[in-house]
């Protein structure tokens, strides 16, 4: 009975972690429009969501049928088997739904929870079998294989329904009101407002009445039969306040509908995914409770208890699990992060892309461009003339273009939410199993396309992150099988000892995962702040973009020195950091040039000097960059693939060439900094002396290969560390010519 009791006391503890890294990622659900659209500040947008999920949470107490009996019969597992299997499906879903919270990819909790019973419960059936010598026919008895199969396909039914229901109704939206709305939105947008919070409503109706216990049965059931009248009354009540906010208060009604819509969808949240992190653990702890009444030894209690319909979920519990997601809401980097790729992925700007294209979203985006033409010879004139209007570019800039940009505007942020809400209450009213992730993020996906957001600049890239992102849900069915089942084997055939060993590897995992993560955040973000030179005045960023450059420079120099060192010591070790500080420098080349051309873009005024400078500069900064990578990867591979080490009188002329090269951009970084650019006739007097240095160093490594017939590698690299080196020197020099001409 003590380890049973540590086993309730770790589900607890686990379920805590769950509900943690859960909300961290279905935390995009609720936030992408909000937060996109730029609705409100964003610890409003926190409190509103965080307000919905401690209200849905109390909600809860119906939905825990997917732990309890809607993935497989308890009836045939003993409490101790049944321990096994909810161990084994918590400690799958912690650490699974952090990896996702880590690449900062949504996923369904969902999902994820359905096929790690399934595979914990599949395995421990086969070995309950095994041991009691059953046949095979009999070993699928254990599986609630009809309602796994009505769930799943609901499930991936809704991505087809959601997406299409996105790209029609965002369509039609965009026609009414177009991205200059606001002319069309004292037409429309009190009529608008009142049919979207009418729909918000009767979604929070809808779902909370199913699921909660704090109301009569009576009341229910009144509501239920009565949703027409319900329905027309708060439509009529939400028209007629939102025209009287719009016209005597100067409230805009699409806010309203945005803030409702991020209240109703995190209430949802709550109400239909808790179940997803806290449901295992307290089936756990009820079926504890259950067994400590009856007197019967844990081996031989079997859970018939679980399979009936009286389980009640205290609603203190789900009033705790509330509070500890809303927190979590509040303080989670990783929510923060996933966020980010919904938003990415449908913003109406170009920006920098997180994926990269692939041959498949290649294919997607030409098929939809062959579709397109073809549909525009159905399309009579009339109606793609007016659509076009629509996003007649100079509007589109006027709308969505503006000093802190949102992703996009209330229009798709509004229909977003009404059209998430409205499925997910069409779909609970006709008892058909969702992912709330997959419908909210493919309506995301599908209002993003109809808006043309994804254009010829960007559809590519888009393309290609919907795909990662769905292929990444495919993945967690799969993993989430597998691994729990494989743990479940572990727990069942090891018990105690494998359970120790378990849960020590997984807190050794999570706190890994967040001291890496916190790490890789600030780079992130010490890497955004280079880049916040490009958002003063015009003088302000010329002096910016020269301390841009020597900083650059500064760190140039001591990774040449560097790699040059490690070469002669073979220090494979200091060359893979210095190899990899190096491709982190190129990739804040690539967000560089993008912010300038993107600044270039925003000038105001006919002054080209400024232009000039930010992209020579750049494009100067990326060439030494590369040539300094070259010369690392080269040195790197050199010697970790075991290769003879460089001649001695070589490693001569390294340490030579090392040190005129760290003399000469020392000097271009002074001369830039400090302004000393009449001085460039003394700079190319050190330069010269270095090129003549490396010219000779060449024509003698020449006749050396001739003459000594040395190794191809070897030969290879001391040749290349010469060649990537002259061209260091030359491009350094062509900055101080650049800033010589221009300032």
């Amino acid at each position: 009975m003590t380890f049973l009791i540590f086993l309730v006391v770790v589900l607890f503890i686990l379920a805590i972690t769950d509900l943690v890294v859960g909300v961290s990622n279905d935390a995009v659900n609720f936030l992408n429009s909000a937060i996109g659209s730029r609705v409100a500040r964003y610890n409003t947008i926190i409190i509103v969501a965080a307000a919905g999920i401690i209200i849905g949470s109390v909600f809860s107490s119906g939905i825990m049928e997917i732990a309890r009996k809607g993935v497989f019969h308890p009836e045939f597992f003993t409490l101790s088997d049944l321990m096994w299997v909810f161990l084994a499906v918590m400690i799958t879903d912690i650490v699974l739904l952090d990896v996702f919270n880590t690449l900062g990819l949504p996923t369904s909790t969902t999902v994820s929870i359905i096929f790690e019973l399934l595979g914990a419960s599949l395995i421990t059936g086969i070995l309950i079998s095994v041991e009691k010598d059953e046949p095979v026919s009999t070993m699928m008895k254990y599986i609630n294989a009809e309602s796994v199969t009505t769930i799943i396909s609901g499930i991936f039914l809704s991505i087809i329904i959601a997406f299409t229901a996105g790209i029609l109704i965002q369509y039609l939206s965009r026609l009414v009101f177009t991205f200059n709305y606001e002319d069309n939105l004292k037409k429309y947008g009190a009529l608008f407002a009142g049919i979207g919070i009418t729909s918000i409503i009767y979604f929070l109706l809808i779902k909370g009445l199913k699921g909660t216990t704090l109301l009569s049965p009576g009341i229910t059931s009144w509501a239920m039969n009565n949703t027409i009248l319900i329905l027309s009354v708060l439509f009529a009540a939400c028209f007629i306040i939102s025209f009287l906010l719009q016209r005597f208060a100067s409230i805009n009604p699409l806010k309203v509908v945005v803030l409702m819509g991020t209240f109703s969808l995190a209430m949802a949240f709550a109400g239909n995914d808790l179940v997803n992190f806290i449901g295992v653990p307290i089936t756990g702890y009820l079926a504890f409770e259950n067994w400590r009444q009856s007197g019967i030894h844990a081996d031989e209690h079997y859970q018939g208890y679980l399979a009936s319909n009286d389980v009640i979920v205290p609603n203190y519990m789900l009033l705790i699990a509330g509070i500890i997601m809303a927190l979590t809401l509040w303080l989670s980097a990783k929510a923060k992060k996933v966020t980010e790729t919904e938003v990415s992925l449908g913003s109406q700007h170009e920006g920098e892309e997180r994926f990269k294209p692939n041959n498949i979203s290649r294919s997607i985006v030409k098929t939809s461009m062959r579709f397109g033409s073809i549909f525009s010879l159905i399309v009579p004139k009339t109606i793609a003339d007016k659509y076009n209007l629509s996003f007649e570019k100079s509007k589109m800039r006027q709308a969505t273009i503006i000093h802190d940009k949102p992703a996009f505007d209330l229009v798709r942020a509004a229909s977003n939410l009404v059209i998430a809400s409205i499925l997910i209450a069409w779909a609970t009213s006709m008892k058909l199993p969702l992912s709330t992730t997959y419908v909210s993020f493919m309506v995301a996906m599908g209002t993003s396309l109809a808006d043309r957001a994804w254009g010829k600049e960007t559809a590519v890239y888009r393309v290609a992150g919907v795909l990662s992102v769905i292929g990444g849900w495919l993945i967690t069915a799969i993993i989430a099988f597998g691994v729990s089942g494989f743990l479940a084997l572990i727990l069942y055939k090891t018990e105690v000892p494998g359970a120790l060993v378990l849960l020590f590897i997984a807190s050794i995992y999570i706190i890994t995962s967040h001291i890496n993560f916190a790490k890789k955040e600030k780079n992130q973000r010490e890497g955004n702040n280079k880049l916040l030179f490009l958002q003063g005045t015009d003088a302000d960023i010329l002096l910016q973009n020269k301390k841009m450059v020597t900083d650059t420079l500064d760190e140039i120099n001591q990774h040449f020195s560097t790699i040059l060192d490690a070469l002669n010591k073979s220090q494979s070790n200091i060359l893979e950091k210095t190899n990899k500080k190096l491709k982190e420098l190129e990739e804040y080349g690539f967000k560089l040039r993008a912010q300038s051309i993107r600044y270039i873009k925003s000038l105001n005024t006919s002054e080209s000097k400024p232009a000039e400078i930010l992209l020579y500069s750049t494009d100067l900064l990326q060439d030494i960059t590369n040539s300094s990578l070259t010369l690392s990867e080269e040195c790197m591979h050199y010697t970790k693939n075991l290769h003879r080490q460089p001649d001695k009188e070589f490693v001569l002329i390294i340490n030579e060439l090392k040190t005129k090269m760290f003399t000469f951009i020392s000097t271009v970084c002074n001369a830039v900094s400090q302004n000393k650019l009449t001085e460039i006739e003394n700079i190319k007097i050190v330069r010269d002396d270095v090129r003549n240095f490396i010219n000779q160093q060449i024509a003698l490594q020449v006749q050396h290969i001739q003459q000594n017939k040395p190794g191809v590698k070897q030969a290879i690299l001391q040749t290349s560390i010469l060649l990537q080196s002259r061209d260091i020197l030359a491009v350094t020099l062509r900055i101080v010519k650049m800033y010589k001409k221009y300032i």
